[in-house]
């Protein structure tokens, strides 16, 4: 919504000087970021984290915690295992609700978008497609696993937001929209999209085809094949729905970066406030690992485990204290 409201705040020269920069960051610290390393498997001993190891039988020591910025059933069900999780959160998990998959177009335009609205030209996203009541028939069309005719865009216009993004006169643009689960994304199915897509943007900006001199497709399966984490080319790490927000993010007994685990946090979107370009996942966790690092973290250890997680992960509570006698 500030996108559109008061501008389009956006790296210059790609979303990856972003990455970039925090690559920079880190090593400027000491640290060391490595990438193309797939990790199979978070080390446990009794409740504690200690390390991961990855997919090529590496072993990596965690010296203070390991931050695990990935999707809450892959972290609970792949990397951790369900046979060490509480019984009620992999219920939960079960019942996990994942957002709708999203379906991206990426197109080289050899001009500005020749829009009928007048604002538009200048506006870093616009939002475009249907009506207040085509909302209504798209949500129906989801529901029932059928793709909208007529879908809801959101649609960025990159140089317009980066003058960098490509040569003066021309245009960088992506939209995106929501596709129901469930489908094969065969030949047939990325081109039937593509054409309700580019109507629907054709229809406000006539002559939109013309302008088209590249043009990226990215479906469900193309999103999930490129990063494991978009699981079925989902994008939000789960539905952002109220019964999958705030402190019921995952799940309710474990909304907040902790996990049941010392020194094991989530995250990823699938931790509150979900997703976006916003960073709050992974700060609300690495917060919590520091904070449980620190002097306070230390007390906290050496007192007996919380009734609450004893209860969850099947051990039996606490008694309660007696009052002397009078």
């Amino acid at each position: 919504m500030l996108g559109q409201d008061v501008g389009f705040p956006v790296p210059v020269g790609g979303a990856g000087a972003l990455a970039d920069a925090l690559v920079a960051r880190i090593r400027a610290g000491g640290g060391e970021v490595v990438t193309g390393t797939r990790v199979d498997h978070v080390h446990l001993a009794g409740r504690r984290a200690v390390g991961v190891r990855t997919a090529a039988g590496e072993h990596v020591r965690a010296r203070r915690a390991v931050l695990a910025d990935v999707v809450a059933p892959a972290l609970y069900r792949d990397l951790v295992g369900v046979d060490r999780l509480p019984a009620r959160l992999v219920r939960d998990l079960d019942r996990f609700q994942w957002d709708h998959p999203t379906f991206k177009l990426n197109w080289a335009l050899d001009r500005p978008l020749p829009w009928t609205a007048p604002g538009a030209h200048g506006a870093g996203t616009v939002h475009l497609g249907v009506d207040r009541a085509g909302f209504v028939d798209v949500a129906a069309d989801l529901s029932k696993g059928a793709l909208p005719r007529r879908p809801f865009l959101v649609l960025g216009q990159m140089t317009t937001a980066d003058p960098t993004r490509s040569p003066a006169g021309t245009e960088s643009a992506w939209a995106y929209t929501h596709v129901p689960h469930g489908l094969e994304w065969d030949a047939g199915t990325v081109a039937t999209q593509v054409d309700l897509v580019e109507d629907a943007l054709a229809r406000v900006a006539p002559g939109f085809r013309d302008a088209v001199v590249g043009r990226y497709v990215q479906s469900p399966a193309d999103l999930q094949a490129a990063d494991a984490n978009l699981q079925g080319g989902v994008v939000n790490g789960g539905t952002s729905a109220i019964h999958q927000e705030l402190f019921f993010r995952p799940t309710p007994a474990f909304g907040r970066p902790e996990t049941p685990f010392d020194n094991l946090y989530l995250a990823s979107a699938s931790a509150h406030p979900g997703g976006g370009a916003h960073g709050a996942c992974g700060w609300n966790a690495a917060r919590a690992a520091l904070a449980a690092s620190g002097p306070t973290g230390a007390v906290r250890r050496a007192l007996p485990p919380r009734r609450r997680w004893d209860r969850l992960l099947g051990g039996a509570p606490r008694p309660a204290a007696r009052r002397p006698a009078p």
